[in-house]
């Protein structure tokens, strides 16, 4: 699947091949509403455009959508039987492991960042095992939960064994 076989569709929501899904969803709802009947951008061009060409535009915007959508799920699906594959084998979760898995997902720390709502930076205490750098359990615990699950791994898993070593950590009195 080519992201550039959906350039039409991304044109159409006024977007780049690049759009994250949110991205998407925002431009879906922004250009419904300003299609829609009763929207006062229509009002005001109603002698430009017919009602017909607004039925049209409205539909090519549900099209769109519908075909992005579709292509998302596709892609979250082949991402999560990549990440089932490689963690199958693995029982112990550490931060180079996790730095593996998210590079062969091709998955950039800015783009987790930005999707989980963590810190940049944490994320690169997370994958560089830098417990001292890290803020408190049950902080980390929840940054490894939005880490896991935005890989598509068993967070509980994750967590579990990632967990272990900060406590071990934090037993050892260097906190």
């Amino acid at each position: 699947m080519n992201r550039e076989d959906y350039r039409a569709h991304f044109e159409t929501l006024e977007l780049t091949s690049e759009a994250t899904p949110a991205e998407i969803n925002k431009a879906y709802l922004l250009l419904k509403d300003i299609y829609s009947t009763d929207s006062l951008a229509i009002t005001a061009m109603a002698e430009e455009i017919s009602a017909e060409q607004t039925a049209d535009i409205l539909e090519r915007i549900e099209d769109s959508y519908r075909a992005l959508t579709e292509m998302f799920s596709a892609e979250r699906h082949a991402v999560t039987e990549l990440a089932d594959r490689l963690a199958a084998d693995i029982d112990e979760f550490n931060g180079a492991v996790l730095k593996k898995i998210r590079q062969r997902l091709k998955v950039s720390l800015d783009d987790m960042a930005l999707e989980t709502r963590v810190r940049r930076e944490h994320l690169v205490n997370i994958e560089a095992d830098n417990f001292a750098e890290l803020p408190v359990a049950v902080y980390t615990r929840g940054f490894l939960l939005n880490y896991a699950k935005f890989l598509s791994l068993d967070a509980e898993k994750v967590v579990e064994s990632y967990m272990a070593n900060f406590r071990l950590y934090c037993q050892d009195g260097a906190r």
